[in-house]
């Protein structure tokens, strides 16, 4: 008989095991010197323009602390700007994608797509689809 707590709790082992291996993954393909975190927020900015760092906070969930590290990286690298958005509150500050921030996202997405690959190659297609099927079904709240 299956016991649901412990497939659970193996589960869980498992997820951080699995995470452990993306980031070791990640930082043996990566050769930019960005980390993921740095990486989510130049495809936020891609995707949506630009935002305040209150976004970052709720969409990556880190704290304003830690995205304030990452957001002066990236500033430091060139990849984002920083402005104002005098079109509601003036004193609100937003960062905006640079050109130089789009070059290195597009070998930062290759480096991601290496890396899935990788980290999921012991199972099969059919695996990952029913892993992403119940990974929707557990996210949709």
């Amino acid at each position: 008989m299956i016991n649901r707590a412990e497939l659970l709790e193996s589960y869980a082992e498992n997820h951080v095991i699995h995470r452990r291996l993306f980031d070791a993954e990640w930082n043996r393909q990566n050769t930019t010197g960005l980390t993921y975190s740095q990486k989510s927020i130049l495809i936020l900015l891609n995707r949506e323009g630009p935002k305040q760092s209150k976004h970052f906070v709720t969409e990556l969930s880190i704290t304003s602390g830690g995205i304030t590290g990452i957001t002066d990286k990236l500033l430091k690298e060139g990849y984002i700007q920083r402005s104002y958005d005098v079109t509601r509150d003036r004193r609100a500050v937003v960062y905006e994608i640079t050109e130089s921030g789009r070059s290195i996202l597009k070998e930062l997405e290759m480096v991601y797509e290496k890396v899935l690959t990788t980290v999921f190659a012991a199972i099969s297609d059919a695996e990952v689809a029913m892993l992403e099927h119940i990974y929707r079904k557990l996210t949709v709240n």
